[in-house]
């Protein structure tokens, strides 16, 4: 006696349904799991990273221009030069740049800072078009012949050393808002308002990106800041090619 045999197969159209339903499925996976990872900032070895949004997050890519939070020299910097010259940062030659704030009345941290630049300037002999940029925070006072003074008081040789002042909203905001640098405040020891300003310096890359935030404090951060500048040489080789 022969039984029927009561397992169905799924119909042809089922079987395409079912298929679709697969593919469906698994390029959704696929398109969460791409999402993910090129939004995670992961860190690499090669270069130093970009800096994003009002905590500075650290992001590495490699179209920074589709990131419009990314930290870069804004169109409003116009400063004036310790020659006179008045000069927009963004329609400067390509070169790495980097950037301190100091102010020439300057008793504390700013001529501990210039001192150590001075003290540094050997390490970064092997990039001799690299540009050092101090901005004064107090422009009402520190005029173009107050920083040739300043840059005559301290001996400095290096032609790619350069001086700024200009208009106070200017630098307060560029140093806040791109450098994440505090400019003033309160001091409760001597009771009055006086400026307080960051010990850090800034590095920007050839595209005017923030690249690295250094401690302008004895030599701790300095060997960073070199082996940064090589990656950044590195990198700029390597597209070349």
């Amino acid at each position: 006696m022969k039984f029927l045999n009561l397992k169905t197969k799924p119909f042809p159209n089922q079987m395409q349904i079912l298929s679709s339903k697969s593919i469906l499925v698994l390029l959704s996976f696929v398109l969460i799991v791409t999402h993910c990872k090129a939004s995670e900032p992961t860190p690499s070895p090669k270069e130093p990273p970009y800096f994003s949004g009002n905590d500075f997050d650290p992001v590495w890519t490699n179209h920074p221009k589709e990131d419009s939070k990314l930290k870069q020299i804004p169109n409003s910097l116009i400063l004036t030069e310790h020659t006179g010259k008045q000069i927009n940062f963004q329609e400067l030659e390509s070169k790495e740049r980097l950037v301190v704030f100091f102010y020439a009345t300057c008793r504390g941290i700013c001529p501990l800072i210039t001192r150590n630049l001075l003290q540094i300037e050997p390490s970064l002999s092997e990039f001799p078009d690299l540009k050092l940029v101090s901005i004064s925070i107090n422009p009402k006072e520190d005029t173009v012949p107050v920083l040739q003074k300043y840059k005559l008081n301290y001996k400095i040789q290096n032609p790619n050393w350069s001086f700024y002042t200009g208009e106070e909203s200017i630098i307060t905001k560029f140093a806040k808002e791109t450098c994440g640098a505090e400019m003033e405040g309160f001091s409760t020891e001597r009771g009055k308002y006086e400026f307080v300003h960051t010990e850090n310096i800034f590095l920007f890359d050839k595209d005017q990106y923030l690249r690295g935030i250094y401690r302008a404090k004895g030599t701790g951060d300095i060997q960073r800041l070199v082996e940064d500048l090589r990656k950044l040489r590195t990198r700029n080789l390597t597209k070349a090619f």
